[in-house]
């Protein structure tokens, strides 16, 4: 039964499907990753604490998610399947704070909502033989029916980018970024697909990585099983590409930089389609596959014979990096990993064990990879790691994750502090009983420096089916925010988040003229 009150939609059920482990997740934190209808200028009241008297706490807080239109599916779905949807909290100077969202309008979010139903192959499709089947009989004849480019069926619902040339990104790593902008009020306004000025031809990850300092954009890209590849992006164009021998398809979602470099990372797991067969899951962990870096001095060229490859004496998969930076002849990373766990049988990544904060550190050009698990660590799950984003390439002495419940997917209770120099875990944030989290966004004051500033996100409480913005200070990492909005409306759970600074996100107001998107 689907009910539509106040503007969203909730399930109390999904007729057909309420037995799949996707929708079993979406009933055990009340419906807190159940699709909402689009939704503008919804005012927020302050719930409790002061907001900073600091014109550093006005901008646009922005964060993507999977936002399923047609609801409840028909087709076995899995959370990575929605359509993008942007969700914004617009801060004006003095606290006044209000929310919007609304979808990514990509080609394929539009044949879905002209033809009423869900087309494409979905990511919850994707197990046992028949899974197999349709990624290799029904999913293409169906994308090639639609009429869309390869590089345009994603659904841009994975993590926000802000390029060094002011542009705003929805990105999936099935597709070319997507574009958008803001505009004075905080709503989100669909542009198109960004292609670079006729320049970039493919899909690239979720996760390039913004160098402010050079205005240079490093990324990774796939095109499982057959090619991988590295791109450097300056002014606005795809200045760089080098593909990269790949002999085992791996999950790949993450890589990092430093100043002087560009790492790719290889773990263990492996895309295994005939493990599918068998009725297991697409990607499995290889206790035989050693974790390695593929590192790219950045002065160079991008090529195949410029990447050096450093391979760890350990099986170990990394899904997202925290921070990395040069020290001496060494490449540090910390970063959550994860080993084996026989036990673990998620519905797409098999084996995949609980993942904790480490440091690893390569020395280059030698073959040599040290992995330490950080002080702190083995007591808490986590994921979602950040640092301040006008840091990233640079150094910073402090970052932040979100605490994840062992086997929890989404289910975030809680933030952690990590202090790069001490090596070690240095504040603790538990959120109240019931109350549902996610990735952790640092918000700079204008002069300060490391630590100085704010971590934003939003809460879902499970209980009091309340969704709030709250703020905490950075420094102290105080249990209690500075500030909390309450948003008068449910807000779901998503992914990755972005912080746009009041300068940043008035470049983004101005219209853009529509007819130039085919060459973006």
């Amino acid at each position: 039964m689907v009910l539509r009150d106040s503007g969203y939609i909730t399930s109390r059920a999904a007729p057909g499907r309420a037995g799949s482990p996707f929708l079993r997740r979406v009933v055990r934190m009340n419906g807190a990753m159940v699709p909402v209808s689009a939704a503008e200028h919804v005012k927020m009241t302050l719930k409790s604490g002061k907001v900073p008297e600091e014109r550093d706490l006005s901008g646009v807080y922005l964060r993507v998610g999977p936002n399923a239109q047609h609801w409840p599916p028909k087709k076995r779905t899995h959370a990575f399947d929605g359509d993008g949807m942007v969700h914004s909290v617009r801060i004006r100077p003095g606290g006044d704070a209000s929310y919007h969202c609304r979808f990514m309008e990509t080609p394929r979010y539009i044949f879905e909502k002209e033809m009423g139903s869900e087309w494409f192959l979905r990511v919850g499709e994707m197990q046992g033989i028949a899974g197999l089947l349709k990624i290799m009989t029904t999913g293409k004849k169906k994308a090639k029916l639609s009429g869309l480019e390869e590089d345009e069926m994603g659904t841009a619902n994975t993590a926000i980018g802000f390029t060094p040339d002011g542009k705003l990104w929805a990105l999936n790593e099935s597709s070319a970024p997507f574009r958008f902008t803001l505009d004075e009020a905080g709503v989100p306004h669909s542009v198109g697909f960004d292609h670079l000025q006729g320049t970039l031809k493919e899909s690239i990850s979720a996760h390039p990585k913004f160098d402010q300092r050079t205005g240079e954009i490093l990324f990774h890209g796939r095109k499982l099983p057959t090619s991988f590849y590295a791109g450097r992006i300056a002014e606005g164009k795809l200045v760089e590409r080098v593909d990269i021998d790949m002999p085992v398809g791996g999950f790949h979602h993450d890589m990092c930089i430093t100043e002087n470099y560009m790492v790719m990372i290889d773990g263990a797991m492996a895309f295994t389609p005939q493990e599918a067969i068998k009725g297991k899951q697409l990607w499995t962990f290889q206790e035989d596959k050693k974790l390695r870096f593929g590192i790219f001095h950045r002065s160079k060229k991008l090529t195949q014979d410029a990447l050096v490859w450093i391979e760890a004496d350990v099986a170990a998969e990394i899904v997202h990096t925290c921070y990395a930076y040069d020290e001496g002849d060494e490449i540090v990373l910390w970063t959550p990993l994860c080993y084996y766990n026989e036990k673990s049988q998620g519905a797409i990544l098999g084996g995949l064990g609980p993942s904790h904060m480490h440091r690893a550190a390569r020395r280059y050009p030698s073959a040599e990879v040290k992995i330490e698990e950080v002080e702190g660590a083995r007591e808490h799950c986590t994921e979602f790691p950040r640092i301040r984003d006008d840091r990233v390439g640079k150094k910073v002495r402090y970052g932040y994750s979100g605490m994840q419940v062992a086997e929890g997917d989404f289910d975030f209770r809680g933030l952690l502090k990590w202090d790069f120099v001490e090596r070690k875990l240095c504040g603790v944030i538990n959120y109240p009983q019931g109350v549902v989290g996610g990735e952790p966004v640092f918000l700079p004051k204008a002069s300060g420096q490391d630590d100085e500033g704010y971590i934003a996100l939003l809460l879902w409480n499970e209980k009091t089916s309340e969704s709030t913005f709250a703020v905490y200070d950075g420094q102290s990492f105080s249990a209690v925010p500075l500030c909390e909005w309450t948003v008068h409306r449910r807000v779901p759970l998503g992914f990755h988040a972005a912080w746009i600074t009041e300068a940043q996100c008035r470049g983004s107001f101005p219209s853009i003229d529509r007819s130039q998107e085919g060459e973006m």
